[in-house]
């Protein structure tokens, strides 16, 4: 029931990445915890948690731009 809104969360803050906007790709998310409240839980909260989850992690993990280079002759 909550799943598919966080998964879609997760994939929507990975399109819009956190360096400059540059999405960000290969990348296997684990959720592992996660609780329901009767009241205050919905598909949007849902959706914004896995988001801002995903964000957060990102950010501490210290992510890198990766640019292409090539060689010419």
């Amino acid at each position: 029931e909550s799943i598919g809104p966080v998964e879609n969360g997760v994939k929507e803050a990975m399109a819009s990445g956190v360096i400059a906007g540059y999405p960000m790709v290969d990348i296997k998310v684990i959720v592992f915890d996660g609780s329901y409240h009767d009241v205050d839980s919905n598909e949007m909260a849902f959706k914004i948690a896995g988001s801002m989850g995903f964000k957060e992690g990102a950010r501490k993990a210290d992510p890198a731009l990766l640019e292409p280079y090539m060689a010419v002759e």
